[in-house]
């Protein structure tokens, strides 16, 4: 883009030492060829700063993309955070939110292959059973897949995202209390040893 403003300058200025030149030049011959030099010189420097123009546009556009694409990882990167990677059954992996971190949301599992690549996508129920199988084979098996890149898993029929949140719930439930007993007991404890000295 430099260059094309340089170059257009230069025209320029050359076009500014001609004019002066014509105050000097007596014969038409040489008006003429003068002039014409002249329309030449601004013909280049009008094309070099439209190049410049363009490559000042073209950069414009780029920056305007890269802050779009900036503003889309910092969107992603909260949602990411709202989530975490979880054994939904039968040793099949999906993402679930967070309890907590709901906003409303009904439960769902998201699929972990578009998950790592930036997509959030919903793993669907699919039914029991997968492919040409029987019942008897199929047993109490529930499918779920993800209608993005087709990537699918089986946990026990009974497992949904509506019976994991509740399990994570109880979970996080659990926990907290146990830690709250943990602390109960060491300050029982250090109570008792504080008494018997």
């Amino acid at each position: 883009m430099l260059t094309e403003i340089s170059a257009g300058l230069n025209s320029l200025k050359a076009a500014k030492d001609i004019l002066q030149a014509l105050n000097g030049i007596q014969s038409a011959v040489a008006v003429n060829e003068v002039k014409f030099n002249l329309q030449s010189l601004l013909l280049n420097a009008q094309q070099s700063l439209f190049a410049a123009q363009e490559a000042q546009a073209a950069a414009a556009k780029r920056i305007a993309d890269l802050e779009q694409q900036i503003v889309r990882l910092k969107d992603w990167s909260a949602e990411k955070g709202r989530y975490q990677l979880r054994d939904v059954g039968r040793g099949s992996f999906a993402y679930v939110v967070k309890p907590g971190m709901e906003q409303g949301e009904p439960p769902h599992w998201l699929c972990t292959n578009c998950f790592d690549h930036g997509r959030k996508s919903f793993m669907q129920s699919k039914g029991n059973g997968v492919g040409n199988r029987t019942v008897a084979e199929r047993g109490l098996d529930k499918t779920y897949a993800c209608d993005s890149c087709k990537g699918s898993f089986q946990v026990g029929w009974s497992n949904n995202p509506e019976r994991d949140r509740e399990r994570m719930i109880a979970a996080a439930k659990e926990a907290a209390l146990n830690e709250e007993r943990m602390r109960d007991s060491m300050a029982d404890d250090s109570t008792a040893g504080n008494r018997s000295t």
